[in-house]
């Protein structure tokens, strides 16, 4: 049985290096998608994950399915769309941010929708992981990530959620509506501190913590960069300290932060130890280049 589902869309990823190449550009393909990302950073720590999605039939949609089984990631749940593309994107990393541009249009995930889903696998998860980006692709994606979060707490299964918030995709007041919309349904929150300020105006963590909390989550964690996460559980907050890294790229690490916090939550049953490896993966995912390539394996956690 699949433990750890996530549903979203996974790209491929052009990286702009620090270096030109006589004078120009140079960019190397990797591997991206917020879910996706978390769903590897999940498989690395040992936990039994699947993916929800679909991918275009070109030899890049045939790259990710290639991806997700040297990760041991199960594809079962992957659609293949012959006659549509698997999305692009182009990030500039900073070693405290990144920017990104999307090619994503048409793609074979934006068309997905509710009638597509695998209820099945669904119900019979533990955890299905979604992001306010998966909502943000298209209003079918929003249709079918209610639904699976839906299906998913019918069956007795946890919903994180993940407030990924990416303006360039739609705007401030559609964000709000669809992840307030959602919030109801999740069981683990993950919202990151701009993206809070963004949706509750305010700054304060301990409202924003309020805040998401109300919605009924029995775990809110808020994180926070450099400065480490802050997690409400039990009604209690606990922060957590980053270790001493050089950051070089910061793309990605939120999502393996929560990939990871989900597997040793499943594992320990204790929030506190998830975050604290967590907070480890996370690290080690900013001291490389790229979403996928330096997220560290459970090996180099425990």
């Amino acid at each position: 049985m699949t433990e750890i589902l996530a549903l979203g869309e996974a790209l491929i990823e052009f990286l702009r290096l620090p270096d030109p190449v006589d004078g120009r550009p140079a960019y190397r393909q990797g591997f991206g998608g917020d879910t996706s990302n978390a769903i590897i950073a999940a498989a690395r720590q040992g936990a039994d994950t699947g993916y929800i999605s679909a991918v275009g039939g070109d030899p890049f949609g045939e790259e990710l399915l290639a991806l997700w089984a040297r990760e041991g990631v199960d594809t079962a749940t992957v659609l293949t769309r012959p006659q549509d593309p698997t999305g692009v994107y182009f990030v500039q990393p900073h070693a405290s941010g990144r920017s990104f541009s999307y090619a994503r249009r048409g793609s074979a995930a934006s068309l997905y929708g509710p009638d597509d889903l695998p209820l099945e696998a669904i119900r019979k998860a533990r955890i299905l992981h979604v992001s306010a980006l998966s909502q943000a692709i298209s209003p079918t994606m929003r249709a079918a990530v209610t639904r699976a979060c839906e299906v998913a707490r019918e069956a007795g299964g946890l919903v994180s959620f993940d407030t990924n918030l990416r303006l360039n995709l739609w705007t401030l007041e559609e964000a709000r509506e669809a992840i307030f919309g959602l919030l109801p349904l999740a069981d683990i929150v993950l919202p990151s501190d701009d993206e809070a300020e963004m949706l509750l105006g305010t700054s304060d963590e301990a409202a924003i913590l309020d805040r998401f909390a109300a919605f009924g989550a029995a775990h809110v964690i808020l994180k926070r960069g450099a400065r480490g996460p802050m997690m409400r559980t039990g009604g209690e907050d606990t922060a957590f300290d980053v270790p001493d890294v050089k950051a070089v790229d910061a793309t990605g690490a939120g999502d393996s932060f929560a990939g990871a916090w989900l597997a040793y939550y499943l594992e320990t049953g204790d929030a506190r130890i998830a975050a604290d490896r967590a907070v480890k993966v996370a690290a080690g995912t900013v001291s490389g280049y790229g979403a996928v390539d330096p997220i560290p394996y459970r090996t180099g956690i425990l």
